[in-house]
């Protein structure tokens, strides 16, 4: 029998439509030895009031500080092995914690199990297989990303780190998980789904707030990239700097397509600063492109077929 205490960490902000599908969620699973663990960050509804007498359930309250501080402030009263962070609008699939459970006990204590998502959108579903290669994860991660709920994480791990960089406006979970395989942790997927990411357009979720592609967010990018560099200075899986300033460049690149061209030169500066081969790891047709027509040019014949791919980074 699986007896591994596992806590599940919600950020909880005015989400009260949504709530309760995610706590049965957790409540209903075949794994019994569960504890919840919801951080109120300082909401305006009344959400959480018909859960208070959940014994299982701990909800804590704070001021509005974020995903992150309540991620990490969640993270210090837990006290399982395991720990699955959930946000408040999302639901897990039925009996995920009893196989990841059952899978991350057949490896070392060095591994975090993760598997897939379903995405729902509009009442319709899309299933995302999230595995990556295992061979040098720490850079594959650097331009991917493995979403928050997806892994099942080891307490010890996250409290090695430190938990979330609370620098972070979005994108946390691609910084944790990228400073996890730098530390040298091993990601192993599971090809089974683990939870439901709902996407939708209700008051007081951060997503709605950020204007996507603006100049804060292009600025933000390029923190993000420094923040997380630092973190990787000295990486277990070896020097990340090839990568690191591939990163920066990708947000020059992205800064173009948007018009921004004073981002896209500090970006680009960043990158040569960080490594002066910075274009070793470059795709071999952007180099190309790049070579013969600059980088304006190069990423106006790149656009469309970005704009094609959904936005997604191509190697």
């Amino acid at each position: 029998m699986l007896t591994h205490l596992v806590s599940i960490i919600i950020p909880y902000f005015n989400a009260a439509q949504f709530i309760e599908e995610c706590v049965n969620s957790v409540l209903n699973q075949s794994y019994s030895n569960i504890e919840i663990i919801i951080v109120d960050d300082g909401s305006a509804d009344n959400g959480l009031e018909k859960l208070a007498l959940i014994p299982q359930l701990t909800i804590i309250h704070q001021k509005n500080a974020g995903a992150c501080v309540a991620r990490n402030r969640g993270l210090e009263a837990a006290r399982g092995q395991f720990v699955k962070f959930l946000d408040a609008d999302d639901y897990l699939e039925k009996d995920c914690i009893a196989l990841q459970v059952e899978e991350a006990l057949k490896h070392d204590n060095n591994t975090i199990v993760y598997g897939n998502f379903t995405i729902l959108s509009q009442n319709k579903l899309k299933p995302v297989n999230t595995r990556i290669a295992p061979q040098n994860q720490t850079a594959t991660l650097l331009f991917s990303d493995l979403l928050t709920t997806t892994p099942l994480h080891r307490r010890y791990m996250l409290e090695a780190i430190g938990g979330f960089d609370t620098r972070f406006k979005n994108g946390q979970e691609w910084n944790l998980h990228v400073r996890l395989a730098g530390k040298g942790y091993q990601f192993v997927h599971m090809d089974t789904n683990v939870y439901f990411y709902r996407v939708h357009t209700a008051d007081g979720r951060i997503s709605n707030k950020r204007k996507r592609h603006s100049e804060s967010s292009i600025a933000h990018e390029i923190d993000k990239v420094r923040f997380t560099g630092e973190a990787l200075k000295s990486a277990a899986s070896g020097d990340m700097r090839p990568y690191i300033a591939m990163r920066y460049w990708w947000v020059g690149r992205l800064a173009l397509r948007h018009g921004l061209t004073s981002f896209a030169k500090v970006a680009f500066y960043e990158a040569k600063s960080t490594y002066s081969n910075y274009q070793e790891k470059w795709p071999l047709y952007y180099r190309l492109l790049h070579a013969v027509l600059g980088a304006n040019l190069a990423e106006k014949i790149m656009s469309p077929i970005y704009e094609r791919f959904g936005g997604k980074y191509h190697k």
